[in-house]
């Protein structure tokens, strides 16, 4: 759960190679001119972080490896489409509120958010902490639905918050539960962000995925900050098949390793499996 792209920035975020869509590259086939076209145009939008204002079309070109005369096309086209605003106060872009229509239709169509709102107001009813829903985003999950106490201040969290997928809860809890194949070839991707000190890292994370699998949640304490404890379970959409993570998290010094597995543990599981349960009757 980043304070956006903490551990996430102390590392190169990875990048995709021209030409492909971020998040999801290595599955599509040989692309066409088209479809080209529009992977740069999706990897201009995903770009945008939640503590984004407004960026110009250097720094985009920076994030997304492309050329900048490319970016200046791009993001005009997407300005006049509505998904960027141009602020000529500051010659740069912000993402629209356009955007946010494909998201609440994706989770429309789940109805994920409504059936998990009871159970993450349960959650965080009885401890300083927060409750998250994530989605996979490149190498990294992003929270969808975010909610906390007042005193559970937590770095600083925010719907659309990118957090590193090998070191968070949501992250690993995503990992186990994937397919092998799919696991595999995220994990490549990850061997080259991590780059020398991905042995190590490795080994770390195929012990969470381990622990994951038999808990039934995944748990990162300390990994992704050495004051933040956190546990995550899978969501999954009936109709696509697609992994949402319920995770939640909080300071160390109030959710300690025992608390969480004994105390927030079984309740994260029974929520997790009563929304996918309800789920699953909609289809």
């Amino acid at each position: 759960m980043p304070a956006p792209d903490s551990k996430t920035a102390s590392r190169p975020r990875g990048r995709p190679r021209q030409g492909a869509a971020p998040g999801h590259a290595d599955d599509t086939p040989a692309e066409s001119p088209a479809v080209g076209t529009l992977a740069r145009g999706l990897a201009v939008l995903r770009c945008f972080r939640a503590e984004d204002r407004v960026i110009g079309t250097q720094e985009i070109a920076r994030r997304t490896e492309l050329p900048k005369a490319t970016v200046s096309r791009l993001a005009a086209t997407l300005a006049e489409l509505g998904y960027l605003r141009f602020v000529p106060e500051v010659g740069k872009y912000a993402l629209s509120s356009q955007v946010l229509t494909l998201g609440y239709a994706a989770l429309g169509r789940t109805g994920l958010g409504e059936f998990a709102r009871p159970f993450i107001e349960e959650l965080i009813s009885t401890g300083d902490c927060a409750v998250a829903i994530s989605i996979r985003d490149d190498l990294d999950m992003m929270f969808v639905e975010l909610a906390r106490r007042p005193s559970a201040i937590l770095l600083n969290l925010t719907v659309g918050a990118r957090i590193p997928m090998l070191w968070s809860a949501p992250g690993r809890a995503y990992l186990a539960g994937i397919e092998e194949g799919e696991r595999e070839r995220l994990l490549e991707r990850l061997a080259a962000r991590e780059g020398a000190g991905w042995p190590q890292a490795k080994k770390t994370v195929e012990e969470a995925i381990e622990r994951a699998r038999r808990q039934g949640f995944a748990d990162a304490i300390g990994s992704w900050r050495p004051e933040h404890n956190a546990i995550g379970t899978v969501l999954r959409d009936p109709t696509t098949g697609e992994i949402y993570t319920l995770s939640l998290g909080g300071l160390a010094s109030g959710l300690p390793r025992e608390r969480l597995m004994a105390e927030f543990a079984p309740r994260l599981l029974a929520a997790a499996e009563t929304i996918n349960s309800r789920l699953s009757g909609l289809v």
